[in-house]
């Protein structure tokens, strides 16, 4: 697990990091941060899942299947509920930081699946 870590953390982690220098030259460094923390959480959530995914489609692959479609049932409420606590306690104006950040990171993944056949090599 920690292997399949270390190339989508790296991107992701300076894609975020790289949004946060950027908006802490325009004053809202909170925000993009927030959005980093949640982008992080997303990765490390969506890792675990696949590799737990693996393990159980040893014995089962419907099992493994079913994992997925729960982590991703998880993952999208988790993240939702995030989403809506941070925005909630941050200014308005934090709010587009947040989110920007936040896709911008998960975009980086796309970079994770460059020459895999499937999403689970």
């Amino acid at each position: 697990m920690i292997d399949s870590l270390k190339q989508p953390l790296k991107i992701q982690g300076i894609i975020g990091l790289v949004m946060i220098a950027i908006f802490a030259i325009q004053g809202f460094a909170v925000g993009a941060a927030y959005g980093f923390l949640i982008g992080l959480l997303n990765v490390l959530m969506l890792s675990f899942a696949f590799s737990k995914a693996n393990k159980m489609a040893e014995k089962d692959p419907k099992l493994g299947i079913l994992i997925l479609y729960v982590s991703a049932v998880i993952r999208f409420i988790l993240l939702a509920v995030l989403f809506v606590l941070g925005l909630s306690f941050l200014d308005e104006s934090q709010a587009f930081p947040v989110v920007l950040t936040f896709v911008l990171m998960q975009l980086g993944q796309l970079y994770n699946l460059k020459g895999k056949r499937r999403l689970t090599d």
